[in-house]
């Protein structure tokens, strides 16, 4: 597929997130800025496992409904603070439009 890729933004209320729960907003738009709605979004959270911590890997998944106009939102609890990796994925369609990682650091404690 050599279409260019939908662009994928991620914010949180608060912002940053912290440990507990909090409400994360996807914009989904495609290479020219037009918002992307009616698409399917998630935000995967995940930690690695840190034994010599005593502490386990995490996974928080998320769904975000489409509030129109491109934007997507949905709650999710974060077991920790601390790194986490972010995986945001948004499929239209049955079609995967968009993929983007990176990390987020959320406030709180382990």
């Amino acid at each position: 597929m050599n279409a260019p890729q939908a662009k994928i933004e991620l914010s949180s209320d608060p912002n940053p997130p912290h440990k507990g729960s909090n409400l994360f907003r996807v914009k989904v738009a495609d290479a020219n800025g037009a918002p992307i709605s009616g698409a399917e979004v998630s935000v995967t959270f995940f930690m690695p496992a840190m034994p010599a911590m005593g502490m386990a890997a995490m996974r928080t998944p998320i769904s975000l409904s489409d509030k129109g106009n491109g934007l997507y939102e949905g709650s999710g609890q974060l077991e920790s603070g601390g790194t986490w990796q972010v995986t945001i994925l948004a499929k239209k369609n049955g079609q995967l439009i968009a993929t983007k990682q990176m990390s987020v650091n959320a406030t709180g404690g382990m």
